[in-house]
């Protein structure tokens, strides 16, 4: 869905009779008429009596691609605002300026030239198609003649436009570049000349036409969210070579360090620190990423991170399990993430018990697998995506999950997996074979072939053992499972995890500062 705000003075409308006449209701409303024959579009209109002429900077935020009509009132039209419109623009917002649009407040600013030109009223305007392959053009004759429009002639004092698609001839033998786009910042800009409020140009089919494909050209590029500004480099090319493993956090612990602060800091800010305390990518659960995908892609970049894996938590039983998947993979090959977690389901509480009462055995582990229905549908599933997965670029993962219902918790559990399903790869939790009382050191050395994500959870001793704390302060040998990491080549994120704790805004940079110390010293 496109939004597009259309924008008129609404000024010659109201106090002259012939262009009444010819717009009852406004040429703004005359083009939301024929535009909104294209369902793909949400249209809203603005004029200039309106609070800050309509143009608010929710309306700005809410807007694709922004035509503008001006003609009689360029000189009432605020400094603020138009310095504001001339901000989206830069951040990638369209414009599409019409006709005496070119001596408006803001394409002087954009433009930054006079805009001033020749002209006279009444003349006859052939216009040609000068650029036929461009977008704007498509579907419009080599030339259309216009029987009465008002005379633009040059010189056109305007910057060298990208594209002159349209070139208008007139009767009396001036001519002028009609239809000309220009990129500014983000923005794409299309200015076209026809469209004085006295002749009924905008009930010309052509006319129209090329109004519609300009909107889609125009919002073709993606919205920046932020201004754009200057950002530091976190960290130079030579020092990721001496380090190739880079830290992650989950996104989960961000968002909830920011409620945390009751108001104290926005997640944005909380990012920034993580940026600032040596992070750079995050773990993020499949549809909080989807939701809100331009946001947080653009605070990422913004911060010099990245996503660093997908994970989504799926039952293997229900009827859109499959492409549910496809769809998180798809969505990391978009965003050019390499890896994916899946947590595809648990089995019932007896079947799972009987399992893990046996994880210690392999081969029983293996025979009971191949005898079990559901695993054999699981691995039949994730078969299926890794082949899916492949030319993509994207691996699937498994985690040692600490879910008493999953069969693949266990170490020998997790490894009959990664040998049953080909291509299948292990997101190694530090902490989580804890859950299954194993020891972690023997688990890496069984499963240090599959690993390509880690998950630094570290485990308290309070209570049952299981409690997650800050990376470093709690019985997990993380130190040593870093160098036996770096030692076996590894190259991938170490992510910070420790849901549940109470201030997770000290308990990441406390677990950032613990890693970066022990990576600094392997």
């Amino acid at each position: 869905m496109i939004r597009v705000t259309i924008w008129n003075e609404n000024l010659h409308e109201q106090q002259q009779e012939e262009v009444r006449a010819i717009y009852p209701k406004g040429i703004h409303e005359c083009i939301a008429e024929f535009l909104s024959k294209d369902k793909n579009l949400w249209l809203r209109t603005a004029t200039l009596s309106e609070p800050e002429h309509g143009l608010t900077e929710k309306v700005l935020s809410e807007t694709d691609v922004l035509i503008y009509w001006g003609h009689m009132a360029h000189e009432a039209f605020s400094d603020e605002v138009a310095q504001r419109v001339q901000k989206h623009v830069l951040q990638g917002m369209g414009l599409i300026a019409l006709h005496a649009a070119h001596l408006s407040k803001l394409m002087r600013l954009l433009m930054g030239t006079s805009m001033t030109l020749r002209w006279k009223h009444g003349d006859r305007e052939r216009l040609f198609v000068t650029a036929p392959s461009h977008p704007i053009a498509q579907g419009i004759p080599p030339q259309l003649d216009i029987p009465m429009e008002e005379m633009y002639g040059e010189y056109f004092d305007i910057p060298k436009p990208d594209d002159v698609v349209f070139t208008g001839w007139f009767a009396g033998g001036e001519v002028f570049r009609s239809g000309c786009t220009f990129q500014r910042g983000l923005g794409r800009i299309f200015y076209f000349q026809p469209g004085h409020e006295e002749y009924p140009i905008y009930h010309i089919p052509e006319i129209q036409q090329i109004l519609a494909n300009a909107v889609n050209w125009c919002a073709a590029v993606k919205r920046q969210l932020r201004p754009l500004a200057c950002t530091a480099v976190k960290a130079t090319l030579e020092e990721e070579y001496q380090n190739p493993m880079k830290l992650s956090v989950f996104y989960d612990h961000i968002t909830q360090a920011a409620a945390q602060s009751a108001g104290r800091y926005s997640v944005e800010e909380i990012l920034s620190r993580c940026s600032d305390a040596g992070i750079r990518g995050i773990d993020i659960e499949y549809s909080q990423l989807a939701e809100d995908l331009d946001r947080i892609c653009e605070a990422l970049r913004y911060h010099y991170m990245e996503v660093a894996s997908i994970y989504q938590m799926l039952d293997f039983r229900d009827h859109d399990f499959m492409s549910r998947a496809k769809e998180q993979l798809e969505l990391a090959d978009r965003l050019g993430v390499k890896r994916i977690l899946l947590v595809p389901g648990f089995l019932e509480r007896d079947e799972a018990k009987a399992l893990h009462s046996v994880s210690a055995d392999y081969d029983a582990v293996g025979q009971f697998m191949e005898q079990n229905l559901c695993i054999q549908t699981m691995k039949a599933a994730l078969t299926e995506l890794v082949q899916y997965a492949k030319p993509l670029g994207v691996e699937v993962t498994l985690e040692d999950f600490d879910n008493a219902g999953a069969p693949y918790s266990r170490m020998n559990e997790l490894l009959w997996f990664m040998r049953n399903v080909p291509g299948l790869r292990c997101t190694f939790d530090m902490g989580n074979f804890a859950f299954g009382y194993e020891n972690v050191m023997d688990a890496y050395e069984l499963l240090k072939n599959y690993i390509v994500h880690v998950h630094c959870k570290d485990r308290g001793s309070e209570g049952s053992g299981l409690q997650s704390v800050p990376t470093g302060s709690g019985y997990i040998p993380i130190g040593q499972l870093v160098r036996k990491l770096k030692a076996a080549g590894y190259r991938g994120y170490l992510s910070i995890e420790h849901f549940g704790e109470l201030d997770q805004m000290a308990g990441i940079e406390q677990s950032a500062h613990y890693l970066k110390s022990i990576l600094e010293h392997v």
